[in-house]
């Protein structure tokens, strides 16, 4: 299912991930006695159970990152996919939505705050969003090291807190799957920002004079080490 999002934008999908999943590959123990903890104590998991079904990407969310490092030893092992950890996790999910009417509600809820976060956005107009468009415009690199997923959150969470109803943006914050939000507001400003650059000049050319000065400092930066590396080697001796 979809919801409609801002205007030349595309969709949001409703929930990511459904009854559909494929079953994928069998866990091996250690992710096994996983899932058990989960399926047998959901409701001790709701974040993560949230991020889950709200987060565009929940193997960068941070909650999920905490047991990553257990996850991507067994994917290496067992030549598992993201799949193989997340649909699990989905189906418990589903599971304890069917018997737990108040976690089906909370779903229902966190994702009406999700599509008024995504149309509040949109309705603001480029003009008051313009100023929060360039910077999440740059994926995080070696001179701006940072998880991308992460820094969309930031970026989200920044907004959120500038330029949202200050109600509006209390409620998401204060979410239990408020890192998912964000990282979804995040994502959005992305988009939002793409499009404006075909459709305004003046956008475009901010955002090429932002990418020269990066370029211009991770060059700089560059020189700067090279330099240093060079005061660090020791003087050459004179052959007598």
């Amino acid at each position: 299912m979809y919801v409609s999002t801002y205007s030349g934008l595309g969709q949001a999908t409703m929930l990511h991930g459904s009854f559909a999943d494929t079953l994928g590959k069998a866990l091996p123990p250690a992710g096994k006695k996983f899932m058990d903890e989960v399926r047998k104590r959901p409701q001790d998991f709701k974040k993560l159970l949230l991020t889950v079904t709200f987060h565009p990407n929940p193997l960068d969310s941070k909650i999920v990152v905490q047991i990553k490092p257990a996850f991507v030893d067994m994917m290496l092992m067992n030549d598992l996919q993201a799949v193989d950890f997340l649909n699990p996790l989905r189906r418990i999910r589903d599971a304890f939505k069917k018997r737990d009417a108040r976690f089906k509600q909370q779903i229902e809820a966190e994702l009406q705050l999700r599509n008024e976060m995504i149309k509040v956005t949109g309705a603001l107009g480029p003009q008051k969003l313009k100023p929060f468009l360039v910077d999440v415009l740059f994926p995080a690199t070696a001179e701006f090291p940072e998880i991308d997923e992460w820094k969309l959150c930031r970026l989200g969470r920044n907004f959120a807190q500038m330029r949202l109803p200050r109600e509006l943006a209390q409620r998401i914050i204060n979410s239990e799957a408020s890192e998912a939000h964000l990282t979804t507001l995040g994502r959005f400003l992305r988009r939002y920002a793409e499009v404006l650059q075909t459709k305004d000049p003046f956008f475009k050319s901010l955002v090429e004079e932002e990418r020269k000065n990066r370029q211009l400092k991770q060059e700089q930066e560059k020189k700067q080490q090279l330099e240093e590396e060079q005061k660090k080697k020791p003087p050459r001796r004179r052959r007598p």
